[in-house]
């Protein structure tokens, strides 16, 4: 019966551990995030698309899933990025982190990207970003086009 006990805190202990958050601070996460994002505008604006991408994990496994089709792979979306020799001002609005782990955030918002032409592109964006290697990296991108003159309601 004492054995029984025993093993069964033991399993209980364990589960929460693999379920609970853990400590870790959401307004940190949340900085550390938007830094990343802000620094990707930056890169963008600047037409400098490798360094955009340092935002994304450098692997064949990640997935971006816009209004053409879905690109997998980084390098795949940097090609698809480097094929629009338009320079644009890339700026993000309603930025919505929802940390999920230390390791793993939701980030929801909006794109704004004013290009060279004097067209404007605007449109919403899911990312699924994960630290890894002690950065934050989207490892998923879902993105779709809104119409230049949508207003939030």
């Amino acid at each position: 019966m004492k054995t029984s006990f025993l093993l069964l805190l033991v399993l209980a202990m364990s589960a929460v551990s693999c379920t609970g958050t853990g400590n870790y601070s959401e307004t940190a996460i949340k900085g550390e995030i938007m830094a990343v994002m802000n620094q990707q505008a930056r890169d963008w604006s600047t037409g400098d698309y490798e360094a955009f991408m340092k935002g994304y994990h450098k692997s064949k496994d990640i997935r971006f899933a816009h209004p053409k089709g879905i690109t997998r792979g980084w390098q795949g979306v940097l090609d698809a990025y480097k094929r629009n020799p338009k320079k644009s001002r890339l700026k993000f609005s309603n930025i919505d982190i929802t940390p999920l782990s230390p390791e793993a955030a939701l980030v929801f918002g909006r794109f704004h990207n004013y290009v060279e032409d004097n067209t404007y592109k605007t449109g919403l964006f899911t990312l699924l970003v994960r630290k890894i290697d002690g950065q934050w990296k989207a490892v998923h991108d879902h993105s779709s086009d809104l119409p230049a003159d949508y207003k939030e309601k």
